[in-house]
């Protein structure tokens, strides 16, 4: 009978979410983050890189939840996504995607940064005018993480933004900026 409610629930806020209530979804979130962190961390072995899966899958999920089929099980579905966001995670790793945590010295005071960049062969010029083409709330979010060193709930609670929303942005902005990176080192 349990599991029966819980199915009606899942059913009754998939319909709300694929309506476009976001609340919903939230919902649908928070019942499952912690099964999906859980699988990330086996499989990652990393609590970061899990995080970044989980938020990764969720955004995907909230994307395609108009493409989910209402009465089937909603964990399935979110451990299928967040698997394949952690291959990708792995695969990323496997070919040796930068970090921008190892280049956080470019984002910093520039005068400090040129002999780290220029023993590591990379111009830190290069990561703070990519940092500067980020839309703004991206370019905020990297610039209070990586120059500021404030914490995910820190900023959260500066900006008045759920942790969720933060880490999505935060992964965003490290997306976009790997991706420009790639492209102005010619990688």
């Amino acid at each position: 009978m349990q599991v029966h409610r819980l199915t009606d629930w899942e059913t009754h806020l998939v319909q709300r979410a694929q309506a476009g209530e976001t609340v919903a979804f939230e919902l649908l979130a928070d019942a499952h983050r912690e099964s999906l962190r859980h699988m990330a961390l086996r499989m990652l072995r990393d609590p970061e890189d899990a995080n970044d899966a989980v938020q990764e899958a969720l955004v995907k999920a909230f994307r395609a939840i108009h493409s989910f089929q209402r009465g089937r099980p909603v964990l399935p579905w979110l451990m299928r996504i967040c698997s394949n966001c952690c291959v990708d995670i792995l695969r990323n790793r496997r070919q040796g995607v930068d970090c921008l945590d190892q280049h956080e010295h470019s984002l910093s005071d520039p005068s400090q940064s040129a002999a780290i960049d220029a023993e590591a062969g990379f111009d830190g010029e290069v990561v703070r005018a990519a940092v500067a083409r980020l839309p703004l709330r991206y370019r905020t979010i990297i610039f209070m993480r990586h120059f500021r060193h404030m914490e995910v709930c820190e900023i959260a609670t500066e900006l008045n933004k759920p942790e969720g929303t933060i880490k999505s942005w935060l992964f965003r902005a490290r997306a976009l900026l790997r991706k420009d990176l790639k492209m102005a080192l010619g990688s």
